[in-house]
């Protein structure tokens, strides 16, 4: 699993990716504005052209002064944006045209500020800030390697921030398109709409040690090419969201929760969503083609379309993947100490086929359980791929799930429920288990019968219309 660190200094410092951010330094102070200019204040929209004098900074510094909106037109490039520029809250960029940096020039956008990107706008090398409440990133194109990520959002202020819409955007060519370091503060109503996504060597959205965050919407996007080949571990993800350290309690304060991932299309990275200490989230409407271990090779993160380390009360529905390596869910781990386990999780509508796959992969691999939760999964299939159960919740319940795996790599079905003699047994329920099975097939190629289980010593056993036959009942 991933490795993940929490930020206990200003925001611009390590974090879970240890990121670091070079150009942490460049908030300078806005310039004193001259009379001549804040007379000129009131008027509606302004062209950022009138104000230029070889300094594209103070040009747009003097702009904001002079009205509530600037104007890029569209046969316009402002370049050398090499430092900060604050906007004053409330004010509006509007860009029909280009902006370029060199990677330490960004916008900062405070208190109900807007950047619309119109007929082609674009930014090249230049982070937009996030700061403030009441912001609208849209309609923009992005893109850039010199900078970490293009849209940055934290800040080291302990305050709250409210109603961030990111809508319509396209970042590419890029490292990471958007940041989030969330240890110091707290953000609200966020949403994160509409976006294009490819060849970025980091991740597409990456939310980090958002312990504060509540109610967060990142839907319908697409994501293509993710894949790091710089050598720096840990990057090379779609959608990515940690909480704080790992603990089996799973408490509200340590965990990145409250969020819904939905409506995403995925093809070629290594994994398409991630979540690390989460409690309270929806996974739903994702569509994977080719997610697979030749993206990242050296980046040091598992190969899944959905990765889930160590989280609590969620739901993932309606994920349909085709070529692609299916679901890990699996322990809280640091330092190769199992620190909490998965539990109280619904899967539904989930379909993987690997029928013609030419590389191995894993299927759908879950590990679950702690003495009181449950598990339920249904209207699964499954083919060329395994579904593997590991470790034992109190209720386990599977309906109606069809797998198929070629006799040669193993077995469709393997259900691992005694872990007596393993460190990780610790997790595992001991009173009043149930395993609920109905509607369950798991045959190879040949139609034949094709699982492995070990041990059934559950409490309360129901069975129906299975294709294998369960190992004696123990006590």
């Amino acid at each position: 699993m991933r490795k993940r660190f929490e930020s206990t200094v200003p925001s611009f410092s390590s974090s879970r990716r240890r990121l670091l951010w070079a150009s942490s330094v460049l908030a300078a102070a806005p310039l004193v504005l001259s009379r001549t200019v804040l007379a000129a204040g009131g008027k509606s929209e302004v062209n950022i052209q009138k104000f230029y004098n070889g300094d594209w900074p103070a040009a747009f510094k003097q702009a904001f002064a002079a009205a509530d909106a600037v104007v890029v037109p569209n046969d316009l490039v402002c370049d050398n944006i090499n430092t900060a520029i604050f906007m004053p809250e409330n004010k509006t960029l509007r860009v029909a045209g280009g902006l370029k940096g060199n990677g330490k020039g960004r916008f900062v956008l405070q208190d109900g500020c807007k950047i619309l990107g119109e007929k082609g706008g674009r930014f090249n090398n230049i982070i937009l800030d996030v700061r403030g409440s009441d912001c609208t990133i849209q309609g923009i194109d992005m893109s850039g390697f010199v900078p970490v990520m293009q849209i940055y959002i934290g800040g080291r202020d302990k305050r709250t921030m409210r109603n961030l819409v990111i809508d319509d955007i396209t970042i590419h060519d890029a490292n990471y398109g958007i940041l989030r370091q969330g240890f110091h503060n707290r953000m609200e109503n966020v949403k994160i709409t509409n976006g294009h996504f490819s060849h970025l060597q980091g991740d597409a959205i990456e939310w980090n040690v958002a312990i504060n965050d509540h109610d967060l919407l990142i839907s319908d996007h697409v994501i293509d090419n993710i894949d790091c080949t710089n050598g720096k571990i840990n990057w090379g993800i779609g959608i990515g969201l940690a909480g704080s350290t790992y603990n089996n309690e799973y408490p509200e304060d340590q965990a990145v929760k409250n969020f819904v991932v939905a409506n995403i299309t995925g093809s070629n990275c290594r994994q398409l969503v991630h979540v690390e200490n989460g409690k309270h989230f929806i996974i739903r409407n994702v569509k994977a083609r080719n997610i697979n271990h030749t993206f990242s090779r050296k980046a040091g993160i598992d190969n899944a379309t959905v990765a889930i380390y160590g989280c609590d009360n969620f739901v993932i529905d309606n994920i349909d993947m085709v070529n692609s390596a299916g679901f890990l869910i699996g322990y809280g781990v640091i330092k190769g100490n199992y620190l909490s386990i998965p539990q109280n999780f619904r899967l539904n509508d989930i379909t993987l086929d690997n029928s013609n796959m030419s590389y191995k992969a894993r299927g759908i691999q879950i590990s679950s359980g702690n003495a009181t939760s449950f598990v339920a999964i249904t209207n699964m299939t499954v083919k060329g791929a395994t579904l593997e159960l590991n470790n034992k919740p109190q209720h386990l319940f599977l309906r109606n799930v069809n797998v198929m795996q070629r006799a040669a790599v193993g077995p469709a079905l393997k259900l691992r429920f005694d872990l007596r003699k393993d460190v990780r047994g610790r997790f595992m329920a001991k009173e009043d288990t149930l395993l609920s099975l109905t509607n369950i097939h798991a045959v190879n190629e040949k139609g034949q019968s094709s699982v492995d289980i070990d041990r059934v010593d559950h409490k309360h056993v129901n069975t129906s219309n299975l294709n294998f036959a369960l190992p004696p009942l123990r006590k």
